[in-house]
């Protein structure tokens, strides 16, 4: 069982399970010390574990970051993550999402 914020990747890479949130990165579990939010996504998890039956199957959860969050963007890192450091590596990420084999 695999919890991601990122679906599209998620499901190139083939894993047998996962449920997804659209949260930031670093982030994937909510807030820092928001723990009813944190055992809401484990709960989501645990249940998907006994119910998804194909594999590949990715469950979106009814989750989304608060407004105001994005807004503030307090939350952001102050470096950017690894695979945004160049042009390079971005333009390898989106050929990876468009045409990419994990199993190649």
């Amino acid at each position: 069982m695999s919890l991601t914020n990122m679906p599209f990747i998620t499901e190139k890479i083939g894993v047998p399970r996962a449920v997804a949130v659209e949260f930031p990165f670093g982030m994937i579990w909510g807030h820092p010390g928001d723990r009813e939010m944190q055992r809401a996504i484990m709960l989501h998890m645990l249940d998907a574990v006994g119910t998804i039956e194909k594999p590949g199957t990715i469950i979106e959860l009814p989750y989304t970051w608060p407004e105001e969050d994005v807004k503030k963007r307090d939350w952001f890192p102050k470096e950017q993550t690894p695979w945004m450091s160049s042009q390079d590596a971005i333009n390898e990420m989106l050929e990876f999402i468009q045409h990419g084999d994990p199993l190649e």
